[in-house]
């Protein structure tokens, strides 16, 4: 996937962990500041990262925490979790990464793509510990590469 995303002209910020598109700036749409920076420490201090974790759990105070934190939130793919194992993913709105952090526990192997890059690198934070997922801050309809995915999800994007 690395070799796909460098040769559509992407880059890697070390920092982040995420992949990006050198010219873009990302789109407008957060769940405001204040959320956002409370999620990414809470992310960012925790040592059970699991769409199980009863760590995460304990940080779940509101509507976007719970969103973002609850386990519940994998349950739309869990039915075909016997598909997803091991197949080329492609999620389109990654949001936080709660569902890139189950297509990760399953095995498959994943392209996050994030139109927000603060969310972006809240996402590769949640899955800072799968190596087989990679996160790209660019828009949907920016996205470039020749790449096939057995599966493309779009949860909640549109």
């Amino acid at each position: 996937m690395k070799n796909i995303l460098k040769k559509a002209g992407y880059t890697f910020d070390e920092q982040t962990g995420i992949w990006e598109n050198p010219g873009f700036s990302g789109i407008a749409y957060s769940d405001g500041d204040e959320v956002e920076q409370r999620l990414a420490k809470v992310i960012a201090d925790a040592a059970d990262l699991s769409v199980l974790s009863d760590e995460l759990k304990q940080h779940i105070i509101d509507w976007p925490s719970h969103y973002h934190l609850s386990s519940s939130r994998a349950n739309i793919l869990r039915p075909f979790a016997h598909h997803l194992a091991g197949a080329e993913v492609l999620e389109i709105g990654a949001g936080c990464g709660a569902i890139t952090r189950y297509l990760g526990e399953i095995g498959a192997h994943v392209l996050a793509l994030e139109g927000s890059k603060r969310r972006a690198a809240i996402a590769r934070a949640r899955t800072r510990d799968l190596p087989q997922i990679q996160v790209l801050a660019e828009s949907f309809d920016g996205f470039q590469s020749d790449a096939r995915f057995d599966v493309i999800t779009l949860i909640g994007v549109l």
